[in-house]
């Protein structure tokens, strides 16, 4: 018998499942005879189900693919060199290690400087007893002591790097303190803590050997450059001191130079001058009066040429040169007379000699010693005559006081 025979058979079989129908088989041996013909059906059936289940299985992927795709199950096994990675097998394992807080943030404003209070090292020498230290509140950037002293602290030049290395930025300020006759500079660094409270990481650059003063500062990546003039700028014309621009950093927590020159050369303006001279002796001459010579000795001791040398003569009152040099001027007071004299140019070991013809009244002034003269070099190339500094090992030679003797 052909399958196709028992085509009628399937049909009422597939007739009575879908009816809910029976399906005991009958016993016997027509009933056995049925039933293989039923399997052999059936496996022809199932082989074309499982045949066009394969063919619709990529349009169900894209469907769960666009709508709520199932979770894959977990990956069992190592896959093949030549497979794919897959997602589960490439996606990064979330780190779990603590991560750091970020630096305090220590940029900050010349306005909030300057109206904090600030931790402020003691100032050296005779500034300790009258520059503010220890806990100071500014305000307006500047601060004093309550007691009232001349001398103020002053912000003047508020900068910012990241001077501790922390990838965030520090505070680098120029504070200055100074009054009419003194005054210092130094730049201080501040940072905040955790808290954001203003705190004093030390002092970055101070008026230290051949320093003089401080002018400015500038921020770099992770140090301060200050520009300083050298010692004799305390008492020397700004445009006439050396500068020089120095770098600090703060390599190991404590703030040291690392670039720019670390000395200044001898400043060409500054030298050593001295003035030497006896007691002026005056004796009787036409009528009442008594005349004399003051004669006084000017030397360069070095280590410059002095361009122009200076000196200045003071005499009691009554007393007057009679013969004025082309090269001195006269300036009279009720103290009495002052001479100033230009000197031709000194060269180190140089000398030079001032003579001023001096006469007095006899009369006015009685004899013996009646007075005190006072003789006074210096060097300035300004127009004001304002004096140049010496060095700083220079010997206190450059004034003089000596006695006036008349003679009877």
């Amino acid at each position: 018998m052909s399958d196709h025979d028992t085509t009628p058979e399937l049909d009422e079989a597939f007739a009575t499942f879908r009816s809910g129908g029976p399906l005991v088989v009958p016993a016997g041996a027509g009933a056995a005879r049925e039933v293989a013909r039923r399997r052999r059906t059936s496996r022809v059936v199932a082989t074309g189900v499982i045949a066009a289940a394969l063919v619709a299985t990529p349009v169900l992927a894209s469907v769960w693919a666009d709508s709520d795709p199932p979770t894959p199950p977990a990956q069992t096994t190592s896959p093949s060199p030549d497979s794919p990675p897959t997602a589960a097998s490439t996606a990064p394992t979330p780190s779990t290690a603590p991560t750091s807080a970020a630096p305090p943030n220590g940029r900050i404003t010349e306005k909030d400087l300057g109206n904090a209070v600030l931790e402020l090292p003691a100032w050296p020498g005779t500034l300790a007893d009258e520059c503010p230290a220890g806990r100071v509140r500014f305000s307006h950037g500047i601060a004093q002591r309550p007691s009232g002293v001349e001398l103020r602290a002053r912000i003047v030049q508020v900068v910012h790097a990241d001077l501790d290395r922390d990838g965030a930025q520090e505070t680098a300020a120029l504070i200055d303190c100074s009054g009419l006759e003194m005054g210092e500079a130094r730049v201080l660094a501040f940072d905040r803590d955790r808290a954001g409270a203003i705190v004093t990481m030390g002092i970055v650059i101070g008026q230290t050997g051949d320093i003089g003063g401080i002018r400015r500062i500038r921020g770099e990546d992770r140090s301060v450059a200050a520009e300083v003039v050298d010692r004799a700028g305390d008492g020397l014309p700004d445009n006439l001191a050396q500068r020089q621009w120095r770098t600090y950093s703060r390599p190991d927590g404590t703030f040291v130079q690392t670039g720019g020159p670390t000395a200044f050369p001898a400043n060409p303006r500054i030298t050593d001058l001295a003035v030497d001279g006896s007691e002026l002796r005056l004796a009787p001459a036409d009528g009442d009066k008594a005349s004399g010579t003051l004669r006084l000795t000017v030397r360069n001791d070095g280590p410059q040429r002095a361009a122009g040398p200076r000196v200045r003569v003071a005499l009691p009152k009554g007393f007057d040169v009679t013969s004025l040099p082309t090269t001195c001027t006269r300036f009279t007071s009720s103290r009495g007379a002052d001479f100033t004299c230009r000197l031709s140019a000194l060269p180190v070991g140089g000398r030079a000699t001032l003579e001023l013809p001096v006469s007095v009244v006899r009369s006015q002034v009685g004899t013996g010693v009646v007075g005190t003269y006072s003789a006074e070099v210096w060097w300035s190339d300004t127009d004001e005559g304002l004096p140049y500094p010496e060095p700083a090992d220079a010997k206190k030679n450059n004034v003089i006081r000596k006695d006036i003797l008349v003679t009877g």
